[in-house]
């Protein structure tokens, strides 16, 4: 049985919440904006799954860390402070695990991104552009996801060492994120592969918020007892 506390109780926080199975977890604890963890955290809780916003992050990883607690962290908009981040985890050696979206769905997708990407280094007639569309009360803009797309095109195809936000005309040498924020939409991200022969599209569609769910607590039974400072899609097949 895994204590676990939810730090963010906004719609994710629920929906994991839904799906807890109670032979696996307890949860002893629920914070957010009113009921801040740092203030009012009393038992200790194997596991915290933090799902806040890019100001409160790092103060809530850094308390966690303080008293032993390991965190599965859901927030994106704080990786420029990923290795203060890590020297935090390593300072009070406890375990946290990342991702930029914990879907399953969307981790598969990064896989096949990255073989296409392969495959697209070869042909330089092919542009490059991602699209993502969120749901208007996402803060970061573009998604974590977005960018960590283009990280792992720009790993594989040697033309491109860069990426750009909304564009019009971006340098040839960089990858345009073309991002939207419309009423009720949870997640979607294009990749867009062009020539003046054909087009390509790489395409995931999140229709609810259950896959980033089932993913967080994945990331939870995996860094239950461990110790170190891991990324989601470096250890999801191993889960």
């Amino acid at each position: 049985m895994i204590d676990l506390i939810l730090v963010g109780y906004g719609k994710m926080g629920k929906m994991i919440e839904s799906i807890i199975d109670p032979n696996d977890f307890r949860v002893t604890g629920k914070f957010d904006v009113s009921n801040p963890v740092s203030e009012n955290l009393k038992d200790k809780p194997n596991v915290a799954i933090e799902f806040s916003t890019p100001a409160s992050v790092i103060g809530n990883i850094e308390f966690l860390a303080s008293r032993g607690v390991n965190v599965v962290c859901g927030t994106t908009g704080w990786y420029d402070k990923a290795e203060s981040v890590k020297a935090i985890v390593e300072k009070y050696g406890t375990g946290f695990v990342y991702a930029s979206n914990f879907s399953i769905g969307v981790n598969i997708f990064f896989r096949i991104v990255k073989e296409a990407a392969k495959l697209l280094d070869k042909y330089p007639g092919y542009s490059i552009d991602i699209e993502e569309t969120h749901h208007t009360q996402k803060l970061d803009k573009p998604s974590g996801t977005a960018i960590r797309i283009a990280d792992y095109l720009i790993e594989s195809i040697r033309r491109k060492n860069k990426f750009s936000s909304d564009e019009p005309s971006p340098e040839e040498d960089s990858i345009n994120i073309v991002s939207k924020r419309i009423e009720n939409v949870v997640g979607n991200h294009k990749v867009v592969f062009e020539s003046n022969a054909d087009e390509i599209t790489l395409e995931h569609n999140a229709k609810s918020r259950i896959g980033f769910a089932e993913g967080a607590l994945l990331a939870a039974k995996f860094i239950h007892g461990k110790k170190g400072f891991y990324r989601f899609e470096d250890i999801f097949t191993s889960i």
